[in-house]
């Protein structure tokens, strides 16, 4: 099957390898030096996990070009996701998978919708890949060939979709999971980050120097954006996430995880290397949150706010990591 992936950072490497491996007809679209790199080097993958390396040879294009694929995966940070939106109304593909956070999916597959010349079904999905691009190849941790979470807003994903992805994904061991509300889902997802976002520039994007009382106000601050999310009535997603968060012991596991990502290398790969590089990601993601928390404006949330008040202002952090707005 022809297979477009639209963005070639870590987790759209991953994709990419995944469906390379499966027998697919891959192209990515990168641009600049990464894609010349692509190029003459091959999608290069340092699995940190399995400590293995992999070369794939997708494609490389640098423009949409107007070749029929069977889907498109868009792997984009969330804002520059809004930017790419002609290109996958334009796009000649029945499927559409908007791939990465995302606060804003339901304006964005208006958007889509509106313009496209071409019947599609538009997907949201999240790849649980973390890693990071430097020497000209991919880090990348996961398990299996990685997970990505799959859905439509507020509906179960149709049979006829799903027998397509199966197919896409056949030869490697990337899960697959689908959800019903991946609006929801992608609004926890952001709820439970972006506690770890703050925490991670207030110990300057080095969660080694995290106490144990700041990852405690963490899982904390999550639960309160989790209550807030109820609260305005999204469905938890993935179904009793929130139990992760409460005392039990799934929160002694989600304490357990927290500390062993702070005290490893597992913490720059997973969170404080995007935190570095992607400021403006992380800005726009807090800042949809606000807009959300603006719903319900006297809704209590003590530790979020604790957290989120002590880390530096936006304005220093784009100062000091070089972000643009």
């Amino acid at each position: 099957m022809k297979v477009l992936v639209y963005g070639a950072g870590v987790i759209g490497g991953q994709i990419a390898h995944a469906l390379c491996i499966s027998g697919n007809e891959v192209t990515i679209l990168a641009r600049g030096a990464w894609a010349e790199t692509l190029r003459r080097n091959g999608l290069r993958i340092h699995h940190y996990i399995q400590r293995t390396d992999t070369t794939d040879w997708p494609h490389v294009i640098e423009k949409l070009d107007d070749k029929e694929y069977d889907a498109v995966f868009a792997v984009m940070q969330y804002r520059q996701m809004e930017k790419i939106l002609p290109d996958l109304a334009a796009v000649n593909s029945p499927i559409v998978v908007l791939t990465g956070n995302n606060l804003s999916a339901g304006e964005m597959k208006a958007m889509i919708l509106k313009n496209t010349t071409v019947r599609k079904t538009v997907l949201f999905g999240f790849g649980s890949t973390a890693g990071v691009r430097e020497n000209g190849q991919l880090t990348a941790v996961h398990t299996g060939d990685g997970k990505l979470t799959i859905g439509r807003l507020h509906e179960e994903v149709p049979e006829s979709v799903k027998t397509i992805l199966k197919q896409l994904f056949s030869g490697s061991r990337m899960a697959v999971d689908y959800c019903d509300d991946m609006d929801a889902w992608l609004k926890y997802h952001a709820a439970f980050i972006l506690p770890v976002v703050f925490l991670s520039y207030k110990t300057g994007c080095d969660l080694k120097k995290s106490t144990r009382a700041e990852r405690k106000l963490l899982l904390d601050a999550a639960g309160d954006a989790y209550h807030l999310l109820m609260e305005l009535g999204y469905p938890v997603r993935p179904k009793g996430d929130e139990k992760t968060l409460e005392p039990g012991p799934l929160r002694i596991l989600s304490s357990f995880a927290i500390y062993i990502v702070t005290r490893t290398k597992l913490g720059a790969l997973c969170t404080t290397d995007h935190c570095r590089n992607a400021p403006g990601e992380m800005e726009d993601l807090d800042d949809a949150f606000q807009k959300l928390r603006a719903q319900k404006p006297d809704f209590a949330m003590p530790a979020y706010d604790r957290l989120r008040n002590s880390m530096p202002a936006w304005a220093m952090i784009r100062e000091r990591y070089g972000a643009r707005r």
